[in-house]
């Protein structure tokens, strides 16, 4: 899912005004202001679960307060059939429908290639390949907001995603397989706009959010800075209307200031845009959060729970000029071995059980801060 934070080599420009993330806000911020920017993940395997444990997920993030979810458009499964075939049946719609129902915002993620889609290059067994060809992406994104963009020709799936998210961690090799390709993935961007805007209008398209990765010497990694400008490099600036990121602080709090920390790289690729003529465009969190357990490098579910309020103190306060939303990732653990930091993210334990840190979100949602 990630990379640890510690291992970043990235520095802020030098001459980048840095906010102070440590004072207490200037006046209140109200609730509603706070849930109106903050999303709550389900997870992958929203698609898959059963009826009863999809809606009792999607309960518990309206219940959050959350305004926003995150839904995989899982592109492997839709056209696995070939790319003439497209089974939106098979979790997708029912994801997108129940979430709605509940008033949800929903970003939609879409990626990872499906075989007949993939290089040859792709590692056999491996799910996260990259396309060989940038259009085949191009469609498939189209395809989708034609499906479920303001446009739809279907009632009920009409206007139910209008927010897109083109892949995720592409500047990270565990999801763009075999490495990172900023050439190729530039063209994705390119394409998958131009067909999204012709599908929807008023659809907002957001670049895959970046992990928080080292420039690696072999490629299989590259900086969020180094990524976004690798994207203006290749002409891709006007092809997305917000940046995505993942500013994943743990186990360092988010408001401490450090060049490796992926919270204040915010800060450095909000620069990159400004140098790009694109400081009017916001860069949204699609991913964030702090794992407990017992493994190294985690927080205690106290430092979990005051977490929750400093990544929104944060992004709102400090960033709220050239932010959208900020998205925890995930709502409950995915797995049961304490062990393990990856199975430990959640704001409920696996078995549903509440950490404190999901009665943080809460306050923070109704009572806002400060």
């Amino acid at each position: 899912m990630l990379v640890a934070v510690a291992a970043l080599g990235a520095a802020c420009r030098p001459g980048l005004t840095t906010p102070n993330l440590t004072t207490p806000p200037v006046g209140h911020i109200s609730g509603a202001t706070v849930a109106a920017r903050a999303g709550l993940a389900p997870g992958p395997g929203i698609l898959w679960e059963s009826d009863a444990e999809r809606n009792a997920n999607l309960d518990a993030i309206k219940n959050s307060g959350a305004t926003w979810v995150p839904i995989d458009v899982d592109w492997n499964s839709i056209q696995g059939d070939g790319p003439t075939s497209f089974r939106w049946d098979r979790g997708l719609d029912r994801a997108v429908l129940a979430a709605r129902a509940r008033g949800l915002n929903i970003m939609g993620m879409a990626a990872y290639a499906p075989p007949w889609a993939r290089g040859s290059n792709c590692p056999p067994g491996e799910g996260h390949c990259l396309p060989a060809n940038a259009d085949d992406y191009g469609r498939f994104v189209t395809a989708a907001a034609q499906r479920y963009g303001t446009n739809s020709s279907n009632a009920l799936l009409r206007g139910t995603i209008t927010s897109w998210q083109l892949w995720n961690e592409p500047n990270h090799q565990e999801f763009a397989m075999p490495k990172p390709n900023p050439d190729l993935y530039a063209e994705m961007v390119k394409s998958s706009y131009a067909g999204i805007k012709f599908a929807d209008p008023a659809a907002t398209v957001i670049t895959g959010g970046t992990a928080p990765a080292p420039n690696a010497a072999d490629g299989t990694d590259y900086t969020p800075e180094t990524w976004l400008r690798g994207l203006y490099a290749r002409g891709a600036g006007g092809s997305f209307d917000a940046v995505g990121h993942h500013p994943y602080a743990f186990p360092t709090n988010p408001l401490e200031i450090h060049p490796w920390n992926a919270f204040t790289q915010t800060l450095t690729l909000h620069a990159v845009m400004v140098a790009n003529g694109d400081g009017n465009k916001k860069i949204w969190g699609t991913e964030m959060g702090g794992a407990t357990g017992t493994d190294s490098g985690v927080l205690t579910e106290a430092q979990q729970a005051q977490w929750v309020h400093d990544y929104y103190i944060g992004w709102i306060q400090a960033f709220g000029g050239f932010t959208g939303p900020l998205i925890w990732m995930e709502l409950k653990d995915s797995g049961t071995n304490v062990g393990f930091k990856w199975d430990n993210l959640g704001l409920l334990h696996h078995d549903r059980r509440p950490k404190p840190a999901y009665g943080a979100f809460q306050q923070v949602m109704a009572n806002g801060l400060g």
